[in-house]
């Protein structure tokens, strides 16, 4: 049996890589490598899942695979090579690997075609609602899509960004509604909920997808944030400042993948109704804000720059993505992997503790071999609160 930390517990869940208890839960499930429209037909990119480098591609079909990060001859990082068909090729000497990792030639020598000797990882891959989806885990994958497709789509957007610090503190910020009065005043985001004035009562409980949180404030109406679990958030929130012109508040499933355990991407994948006469109003809106993305720092530079003292978020008021700045400050700002041994956890944590107990029992069956938990798939739609 794995050891289990015992006073430093958490130690275990905060884990991402193959050979960890938290890793190896994590690997139990789909996960995001990227966005459908980060890669082009016959292009191929490196990306780092879990702490483990692997190289997406997608053939000149469409179709997106995922295969191990070197070519098995000479070590040569396959991403540099080229896309032919639904194959691709190492730039070094040539050896060519399929969608499944299978070395299906290699020029030069005397038995040019497949050979089974030089096969590299190779991964089940899924696409879904503009997300690629790969499953690093033993055995048959999970059912998927991992979570439910929404029941009326509207338009969909996506959007990835990098957060300088372990996943699971975002996790733990997730099931923290109290932030939101404190971390979102800078962007006014979240006022309607009218948090700012009153902080809400709360109440935790897991369920057959994995957990729910119910809060509500004086003469206000309960919002509902589901959590499919590990990594999944479903909830209604405001989009970024510059995007809320036409469409307001999205129905949102947020999913948070580690990059290594100092870093992570968080995946964003929204539904919005548009009425037939916004629509050109709404493209034109969504122009504007990629090209003011364009002109900012990314999200993991700046919030480094800030913590560093070489700025403050007052500086960066109009950034296209302050929302996700405010929230970054906040949990790179408790270090990149939180001491969690020097906290002192209050009433407004009840969230944090209790989805700490889930992801503490299921630690302890991944260590001892045992079954975790089957999630089932979410029926249940979000509430917006107001």
């Amino acid at each position: 049996m794995e050891q289990v930390h015992g006073k430093d517990r958490w130690a275990d869940y905060v884990a991402s890589g193959p050979d960890t208890i938290g890793g190896k839960y994590l690997r139990q499930f789909w996960q995001p490598v990227g966005l459908s429209s980060e890669i082009a037909n016959g292009q191929a990119l490196p990306v780092q899942v879990m702490d483990e480098e692997f190289t997406l591609f997608r053939g000149e079909t469409g179709t997106a695979h995922v295969v191990g990060h070197r070519c098995s001859h000479r070590s040569a990082q396959l991403s540099t090579g080229w896309v032919k068909g639904d194959t691709l090729q190492c730039m070094y000497h040539g050896w060519k690997f399929d969608g499944n990792g299978c070395c299906v030639e290699r020029p030069g020598e005397k038995n040019t075609g497949a050979f089974p000797q030089a096969d590299i990882p190779g991964y089940p891959v899924q696409e879904f609602l503009g997300l690629i989806y790969a499953y690093f885990g033993d055995g048959e994958p999970p059912h998927f899509p991992p979570f439910k497709k929404y029941e009326d789509i509207g338009v969909i957007e996506n959007h990835a960004t990098i957060f300088p610090c372990n996943w699971f503190q975002t996790m733990e910020n997730h099931f923290d509604e109290t932030h939101i009065a404190f971390v979102h005043t800078f962007g006014d985001s979240h006022d309607k909920l009218g948090r700012r004035y009153e902080l809400p009562e709360m109440n935790f409980y897991e369920t057959d997808y994995g957990m729910i949180r119910e809060s509500k404030v004086s003469g206000g109406k309960t919002r509902k944030v589901h959590y499919v679990l590990p990594n999944i958030m479903r909830i209604m929130i405001p989009t970024f400042n510059d995007l809320m012109e036409v469409g307001g508040w999205r129905d949102t499933n947020i999913i948070l993948v580690p990059m290594d355990d100092k870093n992570h991407r968080v995946y964003f994948t929204m539904n919005v109704h548009i009425d037939e006469k916004d629509m050109d109003a709404y493209h034109a809106m969504y122009e504007r804000f990629n090209e003011k993305v364009k002109k900012y720092p990314p999200i993991h530079e700046l919030t480094h720059e800030i913590l560093a003292g070489k700025g403050h978020i007052n500086d960066y008021l109009d950034h296209p993505h302050l929302l996700l700045l405010e929230d970054g400050l906040a949990q790179a700002g408790q270090e990149q992997i939180v001491d969690r041994s020097q906290e002192l956890l209050g009433r407004t944590d009840i969230g944090i503790a209790a989805m700490r107990k889930v992801f503490e029992r299921e630690m302890l069956a991944v260590a001892s071999g045992e079954p975790t938990t089957s999630w089932s798939p979410m029926t249940v739609e979000p509430e917006l609160g107001f």
